[in-house]
């Protein structure tokens, strides 16, 4: 049967992947796993290894007879690009074709930086990391904040970011690379990361909650990324919280049983906003005499110390993200949370109290209350997932 190019291309990528999820697997386990005949899987993989993406060798343990050939990723294969931002940072990162991270960038979003000048750096951010005259770049993948239609690679809003909204992003990278380029929500590419590389490695039904200026989550069910019926599966940022207690007014410049948005009291942005808040109405804080403007970083220091304020304030947000927590796995289901972002630095200071919120909320439900862990993948998580995108979708062509 004489195969279209379409299908070609179909059946290589499907080796690829199988290959990719399995390092040193044999033809005939990749033909058993895709249900082909060897001869064809043999046919395919003999034009990815002269095209320079797959490598052989034998296997080191065989059972008695010819030992089977073990068919590997070529890390010389190509590169890939994958590039993540929100409000405040931008982080891009090329990793070879066997998924190993090569490069880093990091570029500062200021506050007044407009979507032109976004976009400019993110176009900076991926000539820094072009590949030598000795590899080649496959495709580009990128996370972005807010809402996002992948399928027309356009951006449609955001926030944070001032006049981001409707921007096409992916047309005018690939013109300019000369490669596909895909977008992705950001926290999304923080769940891939998770699912390839990460803490969600190996379960089929998690989520991924990623929380720097706003708060969204990965929806990872059956094993695959969720996006819902027009890509807004996750905004949780939106929602609206029970109201504040007292204590937790004040922080947050409201009057007492005021209703806010999660992201306005949970996200890193709010955490730091709150404290600064306090401290200027002379609250007493191991950060009230710092004349520089409060960082993020700050936060994390303080909370290390125990300061009394610092630890307040991210009682309150972890209060807040636990009863977020509590309503998704009612929902949901899911095996695990796993929380991504700024916000991990924090340690059990932010866990131990989100936990106990989660749990208070599923027990009363008769709810089954998931592991609730910290990524472990650091800053460059959403780079390394906007990249696992590009890998992913990425196909051969003839």
């Amino acid at each position: 049967m004489k195969r279209s190019l379409e299908q070609i291309t179909c059946i290589e990528s499907e080796i690829l992947k199988q290959i990719r999820a399995q390092p040193g697997i044999s033809r005939i386990s990749v033909a058993r796993q895709l249900k082909l005949a060897p001869s064809t899987v043999g046919n395919y993989t003999s034009r990815l290894i002269a095209e320079g993406f797959l490598v052989e060798s034998e296997k080191t343990e065989f059972e008695s007879g010819r030992p089977p050939t073990a068919i590997r990723l070529n890390p010389a294969g190509g590169q890939f690009i994958g590039v993540d931002f929100e409000a405040r940072n931008l982080m891009a990162v090329a990793v070879d074709f066997s998924d190993r991270p090569l490069r880093h960038v990091h570029k500062p979003i200021q506050k007044s930086d407009s979507a032109v000048e976004i976009i400019r750096k993110i176009e900076q951010a991926i000539t820094e990391l072009l590949p030598d005259k000795l590899s080649r770049l496959l495709a580009i993948g990128v996370g972005v904040p807010g809402l996002v239609d992948p399928a027309k690679g356009i951006a449609l809003h955001y926030k944070y970011i001032d006049q981001w909204q409707n921007i096409p992003l992916a047309a005018p990278l690939a013109a300019r690379f000369g490669v596909p380029v895909y977008l992705e929500n950001t926290v999304r590419s923080m769940a891939l990361a998770e699912l390839w590389l990460g803490q969600g490695r190996g379960f089929k039904d998690w989520l991924c909650i990623g929380i720097r200026s706003g708060i969204g989550v990965g929806i990872i069910a059956g094993g695959q990324l969720q996006h819902g019926a027009d890509y807004r599966a996750g905004e949780i940022g939106r929602w609206l919280c029970p109201g504040l207690s007292r204590t937790a007014a004040k922080f947050f410049d409201a009057p007492p049983s005021a209703v806010m948005e999660l992201q306005e009291i949970a996200s890193a942005r709010a955490i730091v906003a709150a404290i600064d808040r306090a401290r200027q109405a002379k609250e007493k804080s191991l950060l009230s005499g710092q004349s520089d403007p409060l960082t993020f970083a700050d936060v994390v220091r303080a909370s290390s110390q125990r300061d009394r304020l610092t630890v307040q304030v991210v009682e309150v947000a972890a209060d807040a993200l636990g009863w977020a927590v509590g309503l998704l796995a009612l929902a949901l289901n899911p095996s695990h949370v796993i929380l991504a972002g700024p916000l991990t630095l924090l340690g059990e200071t932010l866990l131990a109290p989100l936990r106990q919120r989660a749990e208070e909320i599923l027990r009363a439900a008769g709810g089954s209350v998931p592991a609730i862990v910290n990524s472990t993948m650091g800053e460059f998580s959403g780079a390394v997932g906007a990249a696992a995108l590009a890998v992913d979708a990425w196909t051969p062509t003839r």
